[in-house]
C-alpha cells in the first residue's frame, strides 16, 4: 500500500485531489512572489488565487448577468473619465448639468458602438463622428494587446486591456472596430481627431 503524504496545512487543509500543469515561467515567477509575499506555499496560493477567481466570476454572472455586460459598464466608466472636462472638473459630474449632459453622451456612445446592426443611411445625417469615441480608442488598444506577452514585460495597462478583451469577446470586439469603420469610412483614430465637426453620413453597412 501507497503511503501517504503528509497532511496539507494552511487555509485549504482538505486536500484530496492532485491537480498537475504546466505553467510558463513569468507565470511561476510571480505564483512564487506572490506566495512569499502572503506567506501561503505556492500551492496553497495557486488554491487561493483560483477560487478567488472562481468566486468573482459567481459574484460577477449574480450581480451583473454576465462578464460581457460588466466589461461594457466599465468602459462607459472608462470613457466618462476620459473627458477633459469631467476628468478636470472640480466637482462630480453628477452635480453638473453640463459635465451630466457630457457624461451622458459618453455612456450612449460607448453602447452605441455595440449595437448589433446599423442601417445603411443616405440622405440623412446619422451621429455625430465624437458619439463612441472615447470607448472605441479604448476598444482599438484592447484589440491589439498581446496574451501572450510576459508578465514580466507588460504594463498593468497592457494587461488590463487584455483582459478588457477576453471579457467583452471577439464578436463585440470586432463589432466596434467595423462600426469606426463604417462612419463615413473612416478608422477610430480619424473619428477622435475629427470630434467636433459636423455630424457624418453613414457609407457602409455594418454586417
Amino acid at each position: 500500500m501507497a503511503t501517504r503524504g503528509r497532511r496539507p496545512k494552511g487555509e485549504y487543509p482538505e486536500k484530496k485531489r492532485v491537480f498537475a500543469s504546466r505553467v510558463r515561467e513569468d507565470t511561476w515567477a510571480k505564483l512564487q512572489r506572490a506566495a512569499a509575499s502572503s506567506g501561503r506555499s505556492v500551492s496553497q496560493e495557486f488554491e487561493h488565487r483560483l477560487r478567488r477567481g472562481l468566486d468573482e466570476d459567481e459574484t460577477i454572472e449574480s450581480t451583473w448577468g454576465d462578464q460581457k455586460t460588466l466589461s461594457m459598464m466599465r468602459l462607459a466608466a472608462q470613457a466618462v473619465q476620459s473627458l477633459g472636462n469631467v476628468r478636470n472638473a472640480k466637482v462630480h459630474w453628477t452635480a453638473d448639468v453640463n459635465l451630466f449632459d457630457a457624461a451622458l453622451e459618453a455612456i450612449t456612445g460607448t453602447l452605441r458602438v455595440f449595437r448589433p446592426h446599423i442601417l445603411i443611411a443616405t440622405d440623412f445625417a446619422t451621429c455625430p463622428p465624437e458619439l463612441g469615441t472615447p470607448a472605441l480608442s479604448i476598444i482599438r488598444e484592447a484589440q491589439a494587446a498581446d496574451p501572450t506577452r510576459p508578465l514580466n514585460r507588460s504594463t498593468k495597462r497592457q494587461r488590463a486591456m487584455t483582459r478588457l478583451k477576453e471579457d467583452l469577446g471577439e464578436e463585440l470586439t470586432e463589432r466596434a472596430v467595423r462600426f469606426a469603420e463604417a462612419v463615413d469610412g473612416t478608422t477610430g483614430d480619424a473619428l477622435r481627431e475629427r470630434a467636433g465637426s459636423k455630424p457624418q453620413r453613414l457609407r457602409r453597412k455594418i454586417r
